[in-house]
């Protein structure tokens, strides 16, 4: 199946005045079909963007393009340009004929200043948007689709030789005849098709995603059962600030536990660009809470009919694996999609199995890489090929990849110390838990700790160091399993640094004690590790101390499960005797 953004060509009656080249542009080729190439650089394509005539006559441009996308939009890639600017060097390279635009290729030089404008580094070329661009094509009215963009790349590889130029993803419908006709391009060219998941949502196959709703119906029960569920859409600017600062949190946390990334705090700006783009009103925001704290969030890009999940996509860890909130959020969006009258929900690329399950359609976008060096197109060439090889086995390629990225990750950080102390903690006997009974329990003055519970802020404080066994993206990937799996935790941030976590779960009671209305059924409360850093080893005791008040006067728990030493050893100076040794 193969499906095309469907814009409507119509042109709008009032002249679209002449464009005036106001800003510095170097002129390329003039050729026979008489318009002219130019390239813009640097601060200038912002100036350009930002003249009227330009502006009305991109859109123009863009409504006449079949194959364009939002993100090939003004308001899009004027926004990216203007929030990036200072970090990636903005291209822009235009077909101008009789003063009107006729082509149009975004482009962005990663890692280079304005400053270095004739490309001395050999950072890559890739479309406007970055990762944020989730798709990236040139603009021109389809009869000059395979013409303008050969004329487009060769100015670019003219002014910036040796840069190879990755355009990730071109959307269906994209000219690429010339890919295979031109004999110098072909050679230049890698073009690799991926699958695109879809949902669509106005015909008989978008009973797919809803088909589970005995599934569905129970995930939500389970929800419900915590508090209050609600699903709100974000319409105003500042609900949409104070939910992305939520939300941005969410996603930093998975991001840094999956992948050792942390887009948000990486980035100082991505907050800043989303906002600009929901005061374009170029996003569809919807949050999962409940008790109305923010659970899940989407934030979509939208395009008409369309609605592309290219910005965030995130869930609260805690629970997930009991109450599913990124499958219910997904639901529940839908849902809202199709009410709205949206046609395609876009789960985008990446051969993710959670999208192939919801999916009820697919299509195919391009990647197109362009590069004179012999040596870099054997390398991708290589890459293409294992990529096409690991999914025709069932085996996601980003999956290899991350995995070869985490064992180098690790085997940069590992000392032989490290290695040995892992390897004895794997073959030392474990400790059989201890059980207390502590009725009540007043935490001394001087022991005062202020602790926060499953505080996901606080877990990506941690610091890898002296003293530490695991790095930090093994420590939030532990963490992140835990809290998936009903763990809970209590944390101790001193400085802007984890100082302590002590992860504890609730034991199910028997049946036998159920049924009996037996008092201690649920309540006891099990500690299964604690963490303290090195440079808190003299102030253990007191953390210790807040951990056992919080299990009494907050959890509400009189009996502690542990096989920690430490924390046996700090129940045991308060008073409380070992009830029992647990089989």
């Amino acid at each position: 199946m193969n499906i095309a953004v469907d814009h409507e060509n119509e042109l709008h009656e009032p002249p679209v005045p002449e464009l005036k080249n106001k800003t510095p542009i170097e002129a390329g080729t003039k050729p026979n079909d008489g318009y002219s190439i130019e390239v813009v650089t640097g601060p200038a394509v912002i100036t350009f963007l930002n003249d009227p005539g330009v502006q009305k006559s991109w859109d123009l441009l863009f409504d006449s393009c079949s194959w364009a996308t939002v993100f090939q939009g003004r308001q899009f890639i004027a926004a990216w340009y203007l929030a990036y600017s200072e970090e990636h060097l903005p291209i822009l390279i235009t077909a101008v004929e009789r003063g009107q635009l006729k082509g149009a290729l975004p482009l962005v030089l990663l890692n280079s200043k304005a400053d270095d404008e004739d490309g001395a580094g050999k950072g890559k070329i890739t479309g406007a948007g970055h990762y944020d661009g989730l798709y990236q094509a040139w603009l021109t009215n389809p009869s000059d689709g395979n013409v303008f963009i050969k004329k487009a790349l060769a100015e670019c590889m003219k002014k910036f030789p040796g840069h190879p130029i990755s355009l990730r993803f071109l959307p269906p419908g994209t000219p690429l005849n010339w890919t295979k006709d031109d004999k110098q391009w072909r050679q230049y060219s890698i073009v690799q098709p991926h699958a695109r998941p879809l949902i669509l949502l106005n015909g008989t196959e978008e009973e797919k995603i809803f088909q589970r709703r005995k599934h569905f119906k129970h995930k939500l029960n389970r929800l419900k059962r915590a508090g209050e569920v609600s699903f709100e859409t974000v319409r105003d600017v500042e609900t949409f600030k104070s939910s992305l600062h939520a939300m941005a949190i969410m996603y930093d946390f998975r991001h840094s536990a999956l992948f050792n990334k942390n887009p948000f705090n990486e980035d100082p700006v991505k907050k800043d660009f989303l906002l600009e783009l929901f005061r374009l009103q170029l996003l569809h925001v919807t949050v999962l809470k409940v008790d109305g704290k923010i659970i899940g969030g989407m934030v979509a890009v939208t395009d008409k009919g369309w609605v592309s999940l290219a910005a965030i996509n995130c869930h609260s860890p805690v629970k997930a694996r009991w109450h599913s909130p990124g499958f219910l959020h997904f639901v529940l969006a839908s849902k809202q999609f199709e009410e709205e009258g949206f046609r395609y929900f876009d789960l985008t690329p990446g051969y993710d199995a959670y999208k192939e399950e919801l999916a009820n359609g697919h299509d195919e976008v391009i990647e197109l890489v362009i590069s004179s060096e012999f040596t870099f197109r054997i390398k991708r060439k290589i890459k293409k090929w294992l990529h096409g090889r690991f999914i025709a086995s069932g085996i996601r390629p980003m999956t290899v990849e991350l995995n070869i990225k985490r064992y180098l990750y690790l085997m940069r950080r590992r000392t032989a110390m490290s290695v040995i102390k892992i390897l004895a903690k794997r073959f030392h006997k474990k400790r059989k838990p201890q059980l207390y009974q502590v009725p009540s329990y007043t935490l001394p003055t001087p022991a005062k700790i202020s602790l926060h519970k499953d505080n996901l802020t606080d877990l990506m404080q941690y610091n890898f160091g002296r003293g530490t066994d695991a790095t930090k993206w093994e420590f939030l990937g532990d963490a992140m399993f835990r809290l998936e799996r009903s763990q809970h935790c209590y944390t101790w941030i001193e400085n802007g640094r984890l100082m302590g976590c002590a992860w504890f779960g609730y034991p199910e009671p028997s049946n036998e004690k159920k049924e009996n209305n037996n008092p201690e059924a649920g309540n006891t409360i099990e500690f299964q590790h604690i963490y303290c850093h090195s440079a808190a080893k003299d102030r253990l005791s007191d953390f210790l101390k807040g951990v056992i008040d919080a299990a009494v006067n907050k959890e509400g728990k009189n009996r502690i499960l542990t096989s920690d030493p430490l924390l046996s050893q700090a129940l045991e100076a308060a008073g409380f005797s070992n009830m029992l040794v647990c089989q």
